[in-house]
């Protein structure tokens, strides 16, 4: 398929993130003449600072930890220890090699990369700015993936302080302090926390919010909460930092932070903000081009569409869900609108995922949210310590909880803190996308021993005859056995 001849290109993608990327290919191998703009380094945040250099310093640092209680499953080995460069460069070489597999794919494909920054001057035409590149292209029509990049709040002494934020800490081999002090306690804050810790960094997290992880399962966020206290971390959470200063005598810094009517203060030699992103819409020439924002934010239809309707937005330039996998399925829904084929990704249906240890895994509803739309949610729950791989594999903290509708039996949404829990989510994705009933859930067998089976075993709870556990049926929110 093709568009009018007289555009240069019929898509030009801004932005090479795991939402720009996977449009270019998409559009690309379907036959439309392609090309994908990025400024930086292909990849995005998600590949370069993001998604992949976390996880791949969470790894090592759970194989650490595993050597660590290897002689817990009867394995003798003499003290580990770690060498942060080569962590840094395992890191690296896991980057470079994704990044050249998305480099290879859309050469393969036939979109064109072009590296320079994008700026539109009208709704057909981009402005494109490098250091080797100058020129002006024109396409039948645009995607606008620009990403977001971390927010900094407006802490009075902020500006004297040279601190970190999730982009600056993975871009470069940075030597761990001694202590850190993280503001944010929400997935880039916890992620981080543990990342620190695990290679010996004396952590204390402040959170505005009651709880960590604002928007998750609350019963989630306080076990998570004492599994860091019990790991030696200091999580101080209903807090509101006040000023940031250099610390008095020496390097570091002290922050002083209220918690209701209480003062305190904290030192420690780094500061991380870790409070969210935000959306990149500026310079990309929006006005020149007629698309608004509302919020900071590119709105958009079910399609992607801008209001501009030869321009489509994106991944987290969109608000809403600021996760690679959203981005890459508006991805596949934007360049089918624009071949003129039904798409079924269901935009609504985002799982979440956060790689502590235990993971976590959310998608749906919670019961409060549940009861909130007029549900009367019902919640079967069985805990890790239950399930026998999790025991076989020394790693019982944890549950699976899963929210239904009393009167129809509809799964709404499922919370898991599990080993896997990242991978196992999948399932209840696929679930409440297909509106399968709890009953289908559990008549599906599952394998033993797994952990996918506990999400059966939950199942069997909301109805009062999970075989493993007893009284874990809850209604309202309430557990029957409390």
């Amino acid at each position: 398929m093709a568009f009018e001849p007289t555009y240069d290109y019929d898509l030009v993608i801004i932005g090479s993130g795991p939402g720009g990327y996977v449009a270019a290919i998409h559009a690309a191998r379907q036959g439309l003449r392609t090309a994908l703009i990025e400024k930086d380094t292909l990849g995005g945040t998600c590949l370069n600072r993001g998604c992949i250099p976390t996880k791949a310093m969470l790894h090592s640092g759970e194989v650490l930890e595993t050597v660590r209680r290897a002689h817990e499953f009867g394995i003798t080995r003499t003290e580990p220890g770690f060498d942060m460069d080569k962590v840094y460069a395992y890191r690296e070489k896991t980057v470079r090699k994704l990044r050249s597999g998305v480099k290879g794919l859309l050469k393969y494909h036939g979109a064109e990369i072009i590296t320079a920054a994008g700026t539109l001057t009208d709704n057909h035409t981009i402005s494109c700015l490098g250091k080797e590149t100058e020129r002006t292209i024109t396409a039948a029509r645009i995607i606008l993936a620009t990403g977001s990049e971390p927010s900094v709040p407006p802490i009075p002494g902020l500006e004297q302080i040279d601190y970190w934020t999730s982009d600056t800490l993975l871009l470069e081999a940075l030597e761990m302090p001694e202590s850190i002090t993280i503001i944010g306690g929400g997935v880039i804050g916890v992620e981080s926390a543990l990342i620190f810790h695990d290679f010996g960094v004396k952590v204390t997290i402040v959170e505005m919010m009651p709880q960590l992880l604002p928007r998750m399962d609350s019963e989630i966020a306080e076990l998570l909460k004492k599994d860091f206290q019990k790991k030696g971390m200091e999580i101080i959470t209903g807090a509101a930092v006040n000023t940031v200063a250099p610390a008095g005598t020496g390097s570091g810094v002290t922050c002083r932070i209220t918690i209701g009517e209480d003062e305190k203060s904290i030192q420690s030699d780094r500061l991380f903000i870790a409070v969210g992103r935000k959306p990149v819409t500026d310079d990309i020439g929006l006005e020149a081009a007629g698309v608004p924002t509302q919020k900071g934010c590119i709105p958009v239809n079910d399609h992607q569409q801008t209001t501009v309707p030869d321009i489509y937005a994106i991944g987290d330039v969109t608000g809403g869900w600021m996760l690679a996998h959203a981005a890459t399925a508006h991805a596949l829904i934007a360049v089918d609108h624009i071949l003129g084929k039904k798409n079924y990704i269901n935009r609504q249906i985002i799982p979440s995922c956060i790689y502590t240890r235990p993971e976590i895994g959310s998608v749906g509803l919670t019961a409060g949210e549940a009861a909130a739309r007029g549900f009367k949610p019902v919640e079967g729950f069985f805990p890790m310590k239950a399930a026998s791989k999790a025991v076989i594999i020394g790693e019982t903290e944890g549950f699976v909880k899963l929210v239904t509708d009393k009167n129809s039996g509809a799964l709404l949404g499922a919370h898991l803190m599990s080993p896997r829990a990242t991978d196992i989510i999948a399932e209840m994705a696929l679930a409440i996308a297909s509106e399968l009933t709890i009953e289908e859930i559990y008549s599906t067998v599952h394998p033993h021993p797994t952990i996918s089976e506990t999400v059966m075993e939950a199942a069997h709870a909301v109805e009062g005859f999970a075989v493993h556990t007893i009284g874990s049926s809850r209604s309202a929110g309430k557990r029957a056995d409390s």
